[in-house]
């Protein structure tokens, strides 16, 4: 069985998927912890990893696989795979998670997209049908840009009398806030979700296509909440894109 590891700024998330596809196991831990993760190890049978956390991370992830007889191999992006084009300008230095998750959007979509994952940062990417493949998707280029709560912590940090942080639960998107804490909270909110609307409308404009929008990533719900009020695009939750879009990678190799 295959062993995906998608290794964030943040946290690694991990998902065993079976020959057919289906995850059997999954999983998350914050990589300040990594060493009690609770990682599948006895079932796996091989290991992709993206990472994106640094080469502290990889060396780590490497000696706790190794320890247990198995042999990571690391997600490279490319110019091309899976039926998804990458227009980078140097498309290998794409993150490796932005990749994963263009190519499993195309693999659920098959359609214009603008692909999401919302984490410590947050990726905004644009993915349109090939004018001259049908069948093939285009990674034309994204955005990335602080998460909400990186936004949140970099304010406070670098100013004397604002918080670091207010409840996610008063997150509205509300324009009119009456506090502080909650005007940086939804100040955040509307900069990101104005970042994704932006985006949208550049297609639209552009491409004359409407693309659906895919979110990830743990403030996902609440980029939900918001952009459901505020477009008439599809907006859809989609769990564990990165791990998906490896499991596809990989078998790609093997095919």
């Amino acid at each position: 069985m295959l062993l995906t590891i998608d290794a964030g700024n943040t946290r690694t998330k991990w998902a065993l998927f079976s020959d057919d596809g289906a995850i059997t196991q999954s999983g998350a831990q914050l990589n300040t912890l990594l060493d009690s993760a609770a990682f599948p190890l006895q079932h796996a049978s091989r290991v992709f990893i993206s990472n994106v956390a640094g080469e502290a991370h990889a060396n780590l992830l490497k000696t706790i696989f190794t320890a247990h007889n198995l042999t990571p191999r690391w997600l490279k992006s490319s110019a091309q795979c899976c039926n998804v084009i990458n227009h980078y300008q140097q498309p290998e230095t794409l993150g490796t998670d932005r990749w994963a998750a263009l190519v499993a959007t195309w693999h659920i979509q098959h359609a214009p997209c603008v692909v999401v994952n919302a984490g410590t940062a947050v990726t905004i990417d644009a993915l349109l049908s090939s004018t001259d493949k049908s069948s093939h998707g285009e990674f034309i280029g994204g955005m990335i840009l602080p998460g909400l709560t990186l936004m949140q912590t970099s304010l406070g940090g670098a100013t004397a009398q604002l918080p670091n942080n207010a409840e996610q639960s008063n997150i509205s998107g509300s324009t009119f806030n009456t506090n502080t804490a909650e005007a940086m909270l939804n100040g955040a909110l509307n900069a990101v979700c104005g970042a994704i609307c932006h985006m949208l409308t550049g297609i639209a404009e552009t491409y004359q296509v409407t693309p659906s929008v895919i979110l990830s990533g743990g403030d996902a719900p609440q980029l939900l909440t918001f952009l459901s009020k505020s477009v008439t695009n599809q907006v859809l939750i989609v769990d564990n894109l990165v791990l998906s879009g490896l499991y596809l990678l990989e078998r790609s190799q093997h095919q």
